[in-house]
């Protein structure tokens, strides 16, 4: 990734899942902010082959500075889930 910035909505925040992702029902990017506060951003199959899964940033979703924690959900039509490892991401204060 590249630098990320708190309010920054020009931005599509992707992860390689290192599967191909067919069937899928439903997928997520799930997240941790420097809060503590727990949540979702609504995700896409963005490359079926790679495992790409992504999410194009909306208004104000990246509302904090500091160290972030990312990581995929997936849920498939056979009603099997998976999740993937945790990212460490740094969202900085513009202009610094």
């Amino acid at each position: 990734m590249t630098s990320i910035f708190a309010g920054q909505t020009a931005l599509r925040i992707s992860a390689r899942t290192g599967t191909a992702l067919s069937d899928v029902s439903s997928c997520e990017i799930r997240y941790e902010k420097p809060d503590g506060t727990r949540g979702h951003f609504p995700a896409f199959v963005s490359d079926q082959g790679k495992g790409v899964v992504s999410h194009d940033l909306t208004g104000n979703e990246v509302d904090q500075v500091g160290w972030w924690r990312f990581w995929v959900f997936v849920a498939f039509v056979d009603e099997r889930s998976a999740c993937g490892d945790a990212v460490r991401v740094f969202v900085r204060e513009e202009g610094w």
